[in-house]
């Protein structure tokens, strides 16, 4: 069943003209159909293997010590002491799209406890749709839809809050993904976005190496290549060595001082995530996530200023990671 609210705000995204619901379709005054399947508007095809695989491997994340772990991350970065403060703050705003929800991971976070007035709208490219709209569960003021994020089907500024989690990175131009995120935002709204940091030389080298050859696999053979290296990470947390680097090595990227040996190699040679709370399948998710997506850009933090700069956005947070950037903006009025 698809709400009022939410029909009211679905545009084509090709044409941009309104879709009117039709039985068990959206379609546009040109002909155009678009199906309704399991309550969800499947606006795309199931493109993009990559993340259908990764979210169907619930057991990878759907651990107590996964969601406490990704939790503590999320907050941290975003600037948020507890998840009261993170729901408080959604709930200041009526309408909130999550692009790129996956399934629906942050929005557990980021929704639990909200007031039934506020209506949350999921967005995924990938049939991971499905497994958002199975656990958060169908209400009068959620939706889903399956859509692409570089053509979005609502009407401008439709929302007062859009958030995107780990996702603009995996397009083909990560600054045109947030230029489409700003198209939906209502002035005055917040945009709240993770990309990702570029990383020393040889890390940089090693991996587009890596993701060269993963990416080109079926997700199954992806996943079995990954297992020793989630094993060597594994091995190398084990040992709990540190480092004393005498002197900083700039062409390595390498600080003076000392390190823990995996973090120097992770940060400076190579991606090999290992978390003992995680265990095995829940670091390995880490890697695969790393590794096997086609697109994975890595940005400066001087980029993604001069991205809100140009988009009309007042950064009210930044949070620099060696692992990237997170921001939170304010749309200014026009």
């Amino acid at each position: 069943m698809i709400q009022d609210w939410f029909l009211d705000l679905l545009i084509d995204p090709v044409i941009g003209t309104p879709l009117r619901l039709d039985g068990e379709r959206l379609v546009n005054d040109a002909g155009a159909v678009y199906p309704i399947i399991e309550g969800i508007p499947r606006l795309v095809d199931d493109t993009e293997g990559t993340f259908t695989y990764k979210w169907a491997r619930r057991s990878a994340y759907e651990s107590p010590e996964f969601a406490a772990w990704y939790t503590r991350w999320l907050l941290d970065k975003y600037g948020f002491d507890d998840g009261i403060e993170l729901r408080a703050h959604f709930g200041r705003f009526e309408r909130v799209l999550e692009v790129g929800c996956g399934a629906g991971l942050s929005a557990v976070i980021s929704r639990g406890g909200l007031d039934n007035t506020q209506h949350w709208v999921g967005l995924d490219l990938s049939s991971a749709i499905d497994i958002a709209h199975q656990r958060l569960g169908q209400s009068d003021n959620s939706a889903f839809i399956q859509a692409d994020l570089g053509s979005l089907p609502f009407r401008p500024g439709s929302f007062d809050a859009v958030f995107s989690e780990g996702v603009l990175h995996h397009t083909a131009s990560t600054r045109a993904a947030l230029g489409s995120l700003v198209d939906v935002l209502a002035p005055g709204g917040e945009v709240m976005f993770y990309v990702y940091r570029r990383k020393a030389p040889v890390r940089e080298l090693a991996d587009d190496y890596i993701r060269t050859w993963v990416s080109a696999l079926a997700p199954d053979e992806a996943w079995a290549l990954m297992a020793p290296l989630t094993s060597l990470a594994k091995a190398l947390s084990n040992v709990s060595a540190t480092v004393e680097v005498p002197d900083s090595v700039p062409v390595l990227g390498i600080t003076a001082g000392r390190h823990d040996l995996q973090r120097l190699i992770y940060w400076h040679f190579a991606k090999l995530f290992w978390n003992d709370a995680l265990g095995f399948e829940g670091s390995q998710l880490v890697n695969f996530d790393w590794y096997y997506p086609r697109h994975a850009n890595r940005h400066t933090q001087a980029e993604v200023e001069s991205w809100c700069a140009e988009f009309g956005l007042l950064i009210v947070h930044l949070d620099a990671q060696e692992s990237g950037f997170t921001v939170r903006a304010i749309r200014r009025a026009a």
